[in-house]
């Protein structure tokens, strides 16, 4: 007879079972929801704001900002997170409502324990006290899941208190302020308090983003040189790292202006005029585009344009006034540079054509002033000049006073100087006629030379 099954094939097959065996659960334990990492969907509220760790079960009621993904909205299990190592033990858990893909979720937890019985299970003895996180599952019927949301209680003794995010406040400062000409470095530092809240600051123009810096100790700080000519707002937005701790926040809009580089040209040593008013780093001067005006223009009455001075002490009063006018205008304040920026000043509509000055002095003894040249209208015609006078009379002074006696040797007579030239300028206009007429005459002699040389083949060319 025949031994069926040996025993080597039999222990073949359980190490082949054994293996399987030990691939399916190293399969579900990979596939188990604690195992893979989880995604934050939102917010976990409770409906009350403190309790106590004992009640059984600790957390009835949970709610949310927002609902499960389609593919996980059978069923919700409330969890605490290990908060020294690794995994979570269940709270409590629902399908009631089921599914909770529609929109933000209000459940009642139909099966729930205590806070305390599950934190025993990590900490066997001693003081409970610390902050844990709560974990609103979202799974299948299954139980198969990994997104959830999340909140903060803080345990005290045999309490329980839902831990809330603090707010934050950001805001934001650009430096130099409020102008800068196009290609020059402008720092934007942004502050956040308060000052334990770690984060990134993401600096905006609009809605381009300029580039982000990480907060250290309540500051983040962003240097660019890519602001284009014209208007741009500025903001700061502050993300925190803990959005369990901390509120997101923005800060204030901050408007800015970049111009073109002034083309004030700088006097040059030899020049012995009166001196400029300032050095022309002191001032820059644009119209309301931010386009940079020359030096000296010429402005229409109502025109408004932009005055940045500097060169003041900080913080000073600037009093403003327009030279040769009554009209008044309201005081300039320096920043912490001692810089009046972007000053707002409109010429007057009734100002008549001609040069004015602009004064912004330092309201102080011997203040510091800087001055803005402008012309209104067209700049007055030159002086005539002397000989000008002479042609225009046709010496009809002179003539004037010896038309009877012979006024001819002074520039001619007063009533007949225009039908007989005579006098010094007379004379000139004779002598140069005369030397055209020479002039002409040898060129005519010139010509017949060559046209006779030519036919007789003393010249070739």
């Amino acid at each position: 007879m025949r031994h069926l099954a040996p025993p080597r094939t039999a222990g073949a097959l359980l190490v082949c079972c054994s293996l399987l065996l030990a691939a399916a659960a190293a399969f579900l334990g990979l596939t188990a929801p604690d195992a893979r990492a989880a995604d934050v969907l939102g917010k976990l509220t409770l409906p009350t704001a403190s309790g106590k760790i004992a009640d059984s079960p600790t957390f009835p009621k949970v709610a949310t900002d927002g609902p499960c993904p389609s593919t996980n909205a059978q069923q919700v299990s409330l969890v605490v997170f290990n908060p020294t190592g690794t995994g979570t033990l269940p709270l409590g858990k629902t399908a009631v409502g089921a599914p909770f893909d529609t929109g933000p979720i209000a459940a009642e937890l139909t099966t729930g324990t205590s806070l305390e019985t599950q934190l025993r299970f990590w900490i066997p003895s001693g003081s409970l006290d610390g902050t844990y996180e709560l974990r609103l599952m979202c799974r299948t019927a299954t139980n198969v899941g990994s997104q959830y949301f999340t909140a903060q209680v803080q345990v005290t003794g045999d309490s329980w208190a839902f831990k809330t995010a603090a707010a934050t406040t950001t805001t934001l400062v650009a430096t130099p302020a409020a102008t800068a000409p196009v290609g020059a470095e402008v720092t934007l530092s942004a502050a956040v308090t308060p000052p334990a809240a770690a984060g990134t600051v993401t600096f905006l123009d609009g809605t381009t983003e300029l580039g982000s810096a990480d907060v250290a100790s309540g500051a983040a700080e962003l240097k660019t040189s890519a602001l284009a000519k014209g208007t741009h707002t500025l903001t700061a937005k502050f993300a925190p790292t803990d959005t369990a701790a901390y509120i997101a926040s923005d800060s204030t809009a901050v408007v800015y202006t970049v111009t073109e580089p002034s083309s004030s040209p700088s006097p040059t040593p030899s020049d012995t005029t009166s001196p400029t008013p300032t050095e022309p780093a002191d001032l820059d001067v644009t119209d309301e585009d931010g386009t940079a005006l020359d030096v000296n223009p010429t402005l229409t009455a109502g025109q408004k344009v932009l005055v940045t001075a500097r060169g003041y002490t900080k913080d000073a009063k600037v009093k403003v006034v327009l030279a040769d006018s009554e009209a008044t205008f309201p005081d300039a304040t320096a920043d912490a540079e001692g810089t009046v920026s972007a000053y707002a000043f409109t010429v007057p509509k009734d100002i008549a054509d001609g040069s004015y000055t602009l004064s912004l002095t330092e309201d102080k003894a011997d203040g510091h002033s800087v001055e803005f040249v402008f012309t209104i209208g067209d700049a007055p015609d030159p002086d005539p000049s002397p000989s000008d006078s002479a042609s225009d009379d046709g010496g009809a002074t002179a003539g004037s006073d010896g038309g009877d006696t012979g006024g001819s040797s002074t520039g001619g007579d007063g009533s007949g100087g225009g039908d007989t030239p005579s006098g010094p300028l007379a004379s000139t206009g004779t002598s140069a006629l005369a030397l055209g007429m020479a002039a002409l005459s040898l060129c005519g002699l010139g010509a017949a030379f060559v046209m006779h040389a030519r036919r007789r083949g003393l010249l070739r060319f």
